[in-house]
């Protein structure tokens, strides 16, 4: 395996493993969330969540994702999330869909990063942010690589 697709749908590129649990094959028929993930520490050489964590629920959920793709990854393996955001001025997009149950801000990812700290220890894996940034003013686009 090279790349895992989380929640890829029917929209998954050849050659990549779909983690989704409707269409995910195997031990890959699961929500991202269900943990720990059918892969070898880092054997993964990269991981796209394109329109899924904010179907996946805030607090731990969210960090175990986010952990397990950092557990997983190469050295130097890119992780690139694609949320929509809830933006000033106010965007529907994030906030519209009755299926969302995590809210995303570009700042979201800091936590992830480092450059926000919690005041408590959530046993938050940290990351090197490569990209950050907002396009067409509701989704977001982050890259990332574990530290």
């Amino acid at each position: 395996m090279t790349s895992i697709e989380i929640g890829g749908g029917h929209l998954v590129q050849a050659g990549w493993t779909n983690l989704d649990p409707t269409h995910g094959r195997g031990e890959w028929q699961r929500p991202a969330q269900v943990v720990p993930w059918p892969a070898a520490d880092g054997s993964v050489d990269g991981i796209r969540a394109s329109h899924v964590m904010e179907h996946i629920p805030a607090g731990q959920p969210r960090i175990d994702v986010m952990n397990e793709a950092h557990r997983v990854l190469k050295p130097g393996g890119v992780f690139e999330v694609i949320v929509p955001i809830v933006n000033d001025p106010l965007t529907w997009h994030a906030i519209a869909d009755p299926t969302h149950v995590s809210f995303w801000v570009p700042e979201s990812f800091h936590y992830f990063d480092g450059l926000f700290a919690a005041n408590a220890d959530y046993g938050i894996r940290l990351w090197s942010t490569l990209e950050l940034e907002v396009r067409g003013g509701f989704e977001c686009h982050w890259k990332g690589t574990p530290r």
